[in-house]
């Protein structure tokens, strides 16, 4: 498609079973796949960014889960500067990884003497394009020409 630059990359490791803390589980995986899925039809797509800043550079195609891994297809807008340059830098070799920015629901429970915190769902709000992704393979393996 012209005007465009797709990529697909690894946007989570291998989620962690009977897990509940701030990385992915493989349920919370499958929860952000219905969330890429439940945006698209609304139509408003998660936006991509470049290192989880400034506007978006384009918008989350799909996603889906390959050997308990979060796999992406982005679409970055040529269009625009910022979605050029961001294609740019891919094809540059200078952002390699991809990075998910999302909230997560973290609730207080008073258990005796000990306070804990309960871990509640996680909202994806963005995938970015980044030099140096902080989880282990998390890269864009793919980039349209």
């Amino acid at each position: 498609m012209q005007g465009t630059t797709l990529l697909w990359g690894t946007a989570n490791p291998e989620g962690m079973r009977n897990y509940n803390g701030v990385y992915l589980s493989t349920d919370d995986i499958r929860d952000m796949i219905v969330q890429v899925d439940e945006s698209n039809r609304r139509g408003n797509p998660m936006p991509v960014h470049v290192e989880h800043k400034g506007v978006s550079v384009g918008r989350v195609l799909t996603a889906w889960e390959h050997q308990g891994s979060l796999e992406c297809v982005l679409e970055l807008n040529d269009r625009v500067l910022e979605g050029s340059i961001g294609s740019e830098f891919v094809r540059a070799g200078i952002c390699r990884d991809l990075s998910m920015g999302y909230t997560l629901d973290v609730k207080h429970s008073d258990k005796g003497k000990k306070d804990i915190l309960l871990w509640g769902r996680k909202r994806l709000k963005e995938i970015s394009i980044v030099k140096r992704g902080a989880r282990p393979r998390c890269h864009i393996h793919g980039v349209s020409h």
